[in-house]
């Protein structure tokens, strides 16, 4: 996988185009997840991509919101764990395989 620019990627020959800027990117073994971000508020932007360029999943899935709201950061702590930094002032520690909260911690 790799980014071609900041609005595209390229997983084994398969190209991703994205309307909104990637922020970042966090490889795991089988999958990767990007962070789309732009100065305005983007709902439910963590996608996570198998390296064949198929969806597996997105942010919302996992955490439920309500009213899904946009992350501002992401970053890999372990292996299986991903740390999401949503914002409204909570950070999501989630396993990324079992797609569930380990842990959630408030700012505010």
């Amino acid at each position: 996988m790799k980014q071609l620019d900041n609005r595209s990627i390229e997983t084994n020959g398969e190209i991703i185009k994205f309307d909104i800027a990637i922020r970042q990117i966090v490889e795991y073994k089988d999958f990767f997840v990007i962070l789309l971000r732009e100065k305005r508020e983007v709902p439910n932007n963590i996608i996570a991509y198998d390296y064949y360029g198929k969806e597996i999943w997105k942010i919302n899935d996992i955490v439920q919101a309500k009213i899904p709201r946009g992350y501002d950061e992401i970053e890999k702590k372990l292996d299986s764990i991903l740390i999401a930094h949503y914002e409204l002032g909570i950070i999501f520690e989630i396993d990324v395989y079992k797609r569930q909260i380990i842990q959630k911690k408030y700012l505010r």
